[in-house]
């Protein structure tokens, strides 16, 4: 069966695609924040004294940046949005071929082939 997306919803679009650029945002940035507080550390040990306001980066990094990263992509999203909306106005949408697929019983185990 083909079927045709013809209009997306802007504000749900705009909404999960935020929460999923934070959410992969907040997983980078504790990464990045264990790796800048083992430089932090290095560097008391190298007989720099003024390490200590280095710090507060990877804290600080955790909270702002998938604050930011979230509103970012809301807006970016928002804006490709209404563009499909506008752009699918006038050439029709994109075509999406959907295949049925029996339902499995809620006991049974699916195998893939």
């Amino acid at each position: 069966m083909n079927y045709r997306i013809k209009h997306f919803d802007v504000l749900s679009v705009a909404s999960i695609g935020a929460l999923i650029y934070a959410g992969v945002a907040l997983v980078l940035a504790i990464v990045v924040s264990l790796f800048s507080s083992l430089i932090v550390a290095g560097m008391g040990h190298m007989g720099m004294p003024n390490a200590f306001p280095f710090m507060m980066v990877g804290p600080l990094m955790i909270v702002i940046f998938p604050v930011f990263y979230g509103i970012f992509a809301f807006v970016a999203l928002a804006i490709i949005a209404a563009l499909y909306n506008l752009f699918a106005g006038w050439t029709g949408g994109l075509l999406v071929r959907l295949e049925a697929q029996p339902s499995a019983s809620p006991g049974s185990v699916q195998t893939l082939p």
